[in-house]
């Protein structure tokens, strides 16, 4: 690679993250001061704070070296509101300590960016968040503000619970859409889970507006917040963990919006008696919510990996007979449905028992493997190889005669005659094709045994032929 190239691909890196950054000081400035119109403690303390989750989020994502960013970013934010006073470098500095600190405790017991992948993580994240933003940046802070002149003893406990608790929600409510959604959503979107996640949505807005605005008066006595948590946990259990981070964004957005407009359960006699509740509710709500999706993620995960194991052979990493048995059966209904025809290549190694015997049943296993490895290239991508057993192998080669079995049959052998490991290999085969020799994967498989051993019995005999010549050919000589 030319230095030329090498400087653009750093220049281009280092644009790439001065784009990050800047984008990551506007969100945090943008989110801070719609946050301090909320402020009913203190002028610079709200209960609704989401910088601190984007912080955190980017501390983790991106490593701690972005913190003179979040610093730049949270003196900007609090002088704006307070003037250019030295209290604002304290309370800047105190949040990024505060970030930095929950930061190192999620890498270090948590998992770090990976937090949310299982239940038990989920839960350390929580307390460890809880832990850092009750004792760091709640209390430089407060106590900044209050030997600043901008505070005043009597309000240091008002001051620091409304500190803590906007950014431990903060965190509990932004930093899990960060941490989920930097990875992208990946895969593909099939129609009926997109289908699906449009209802959860749905049903997200209608509860949401239904429980929080209280469009039907008759029914503001109950509690009908409860009724999102049934849809919460559908979308933890069927959609995963990304879905469901954005659902509670979104309820709480809901629930913010029309407690702040005077409606819903939580209500109480001061706008901030109103933000705890609704911060609070939404906090748990999102814990427990997301502890459950990641449960329900892990057991996905462990079922797809019990599913490989079950249907994979352990020896080579091919798909075993079970699993043949399911290609077979999908690949003749295919054929039905397309009118075409398939192969079934019946594969044995020979002489795997004499090297068994003769070099250890170590060789042989590495021969098998060495057979599998070979099988598994010389096919096409919408090739199965497979391990029938043994020293026994099958390959189906969908939309493929006898003509394009054959080579195929050939390839694997030019390939195992051209490898240079030890001992070397040969193998026989046998061609059924479907429909011509038969309709179901047991009468398929078995025509291709068949063609095997006629394959393999031709093969004796002209070695048999041959070693009589040499031998014929030899007695000649003598006399």
């Amino acid at each position: 690679m030319s230095t030329d190239s090498v400087w653009q691909r750093l220049r281009a890196r280092a644009a790439g993250e001065q784009t990050i950054l800047t984008a990551l000081i506007v969100a945090y400035v943008v989110t801070g001061r719609l946050g301090l119109g909320l402020a009913y403690a203190h002028p610079a303390v709200s209960l609704v704070w989401a910088p601190s989750g984007l912080a955190l989020g980017a501390l983790l994502v991106l490593g701690y070296r972005v913190w003179p960013a979040i610093f730049s970013a949270a003196v900007v934010l609090y002088a704006s509101t307070l003037g250019l006073r030295p209290v604002v470098i304290l309370m800047a500095a105190a949040n990024t300590l505060e970030g930095l600190t929950a930061a190192y405790l999620i890498n270090r017991y948590a998992g770090g960016r990976s937090a949310l992948q299982n239940p038990t993580n989920s839960f350390r994240f929580a307390g460890l968040v809880m832990l850092a933003g009750v004792s760091i940046g709640a209390t430089i802070g407060t106590i900044g503000l209050v030997l600043s002149g901008l505070g005043s003893w009597v309000d240091y406990g008002n001051i620091w619970f409304a500190w803590s608790l906007g950014n431990v929600s903060g965190v509990l409510l932004v930093t899990p859409a960060v941490l989920l959604g930097v990875g992208g959503w990946g895969g593909r979107l099939h129609a009926g889970r997109t289908v699906e996640g449009v209802a959860v949505f749905s049903a997200i807005l209608v509860l949401g507006l239904t429980a929080f605005w209280g469009i039907s008066p008759s029914l503001r006595a109950y509690p009908l917040e409860s009724l999102c948590v049934p849809v919460l946990l559908w979308s933890a259990f069927r959609l995963g963990r990304r879905p469901t981070a954005v659902a509670v964004l979104c309820l709480t957005g809901i629930a913010l919006a029309a407690t702040l407009n005077g409606h819903g359960p939580f209500v109480m006699n001061t706008p901030t008696s109103s933000l705890v509740m609704v911060q609070v509710f939404m906090s748990v709500t999102a814990v427990m919510t997301l502890g459950l999706a990641s449960l329900a993620s892990e057991y996905g995960d462990a079922s797809a990996q019990l599913r490989e194991l079950v249907v994979t052979d352990p020896l080579t990493g091919l798909p075993n007979y079970r699993r043949l048995l399911e290609v077979l059966s999908t690949e003749i209904a295919r054929s039905n449905r397309m009118n075409e025809s398939f192969a079934v290549v019946f594969f044995d190694m020979d002489g795997l028992k004499r090297i068994n015997d003769e070099m250890g049943h170590l060789v042989g296993s590495r021969a098998v493997c060495r057979f599998a490895e070979t099988l598994r290239a010389s096919c096409r991508t919408t090739d199965t190889a497979a391990r029938y057993g043994g020293d026994e192998f099958v390959a189906v080669l969908p939309d493929t005669n006898d003509e394009g079995a054959s080579v195929v049959i050939h390839r694997v052998a030019d390939r195992l005659e051209e490898d240079p490991d030890k001992p070397v290999l040969s193998v026989s085969a046998g061609v059924a094709i479907y429909p011509r020799d038969g309709g179901t994967p047991t009468t398929l498989l078995s025509a291709a045994d068949r063609a095997l051993y006629s394959a393999k019995a031709d093969k004796e005999n002209v070695r048999r032929r041959g070693v009589v010549a040499i031998r014929d050919w030899t007695t000649a000589g003598s006399r």
